[in-house]
């Protein structure tokens, strides 16, 4: 009767008749089963209670290329030949600094149903280069529910971005995922978000709003845990629509990607990891300014990284990526390389 309250959920009824079990002095055998029993009790309790946890992050790198831009001086174009960028608009090298502070907060209906809140304020300080200075906070509140093997989440989340402290972009977004953990150590998952990006005018522009978009994302991933490996693939899809389909139809795009990342478990305090994508970026109308042609970029990225718990609740990080991008327009042409080194405290 005990494990069928207990199948049941009804947690209070299952403790109370294993301890009238335990007070009768049953079999050793019989007194373990029932111990494992009550520690269960115990977790699901936990995991019924409202929680709450913040993570601190900082870490500290180098980027040769914070503003992801060409470090060609002169460009060639259809129309009027050579032209000559300014170097506010050619790669720029700087070292930098990142503190992240995120919140999670977990309220639940039951076992399987919880309302989560979370949030992230993230700063982005590069020490000689204000101008690519980046401030962000993200808010959400998702509904999750499900059981054991099937996982469903629904959420609304807003974000503002700041550059260097002027309001840059703001976005919103409705997001749905399914996961699904299968045998063998096989996990499937899908989702799907619609977003709303609107930008601010910035450093004396007047059509930000031309670069307005909508954007419709579709994600499928597969996670596969072998022995002391975890690999994952994530293959994804997006379209952006502009707001203004006259004058910025030519922010009118989809990207399609794929990413690949392995963790390998080396003890319970060490994972190296090595993460790879690529991605295929297609405009659908012309560039408006100098160039002729319909925009295509190719982006190939690799990360090398390092996880070492050094406690249950902190964590040292160190990453190397690099990151190259061939577009047919010469001006979106950049590689860029950046290493950091960070921490992660949870409390």
């Amino acid at each position: 009767m005990a494990r069928a309250y207990f199948v049941t959920n009804n947690l209070t009824a299952a403790e109370n008749l294993f301890n009238l079990v335990l007070e009768t002095n049953p079999p050793p055998n019989v007194q373990q089963n029932i111990e494992a029993f009550l520690l269960l009790i115990e977790s699901r309790r936990e995991t019924q209670s409202a929680n709450i946890s913040w993570t601190l992050s900082s870490i500290v790198g180098s980027d040769d290329n914070i503003n992801s831009a060409t470090s060609n001086g002169l460009i060639d174009t259809p129309l009027i030949g050579q032209i000559e960028l300014n170097p506010d608009g050619q790669e720029t090298d700087d070292e930098y600094q990142s503190t992240t502070l995120q919140m999670s907060y977990n309220y639940p209906f039951t076992r399987d149903r919880a309302l989560e809140v979370n949030l992230n304020l993230m700063h982005l300080d590069n020490f000689s280069t204000d101008a690519f200075d980046i401030d962000s906070l993200r808010g959400e509140v998702a509904y999750a529910w499900g059981n054991e093997t099937n996982r469903f989440r629904h959420g609304i989340s807003a974000t503002k971005v700041n550059l260097d402290q002027n309001g840059f972009q703001d976005s919103t977004a409705l997001n749905s995922s399914w996961q699904r953990s299968g045998d063998n150590g096989w996990y499937q998952s899908l989702s799907a978000a619609y977003t709303q990006i609107r930008y601010e005018d910035y450093n004396g522009s007047t059509t930000s709003d031309l670069r307005d978009v909508d954007q419709l994302l579709f994600t499928a991933g597969l996670t596969k845990i072998a022995g002391a490996f975890t690999h994952s693939l994530n293959l994804y899809h997006a379209d952006e629509d502009p707001e203004d389909s006259g004058a910025g139809e030519h922010n009118r795009r989809d990207f399609t990607g794929l990413a690949y990342s392995l963790l390998y478990r080396l003890n319970a305090q060490h994972t190296p990891y090595l993460r790879a994508s690529v991605q295929d970026v297609k405009h659908d109308s012309e560039h408006p300014v100098f160039f002729n042609t319909e925009r295509d970029d190719d982006t190939d990225t690799i990360s090398l990284g390092w996880f070492w718990q050094v406690g249950r609740s902190f964590m040292v990080t160190a990453e190397a990526a690099y990151t190259d991008q061939e577009s047919n327009i010469e001006l979106f042409d950049y590689s860029r390389f950046k290493y950091q080194l960070g921490f992660r405290y949870q409390f």
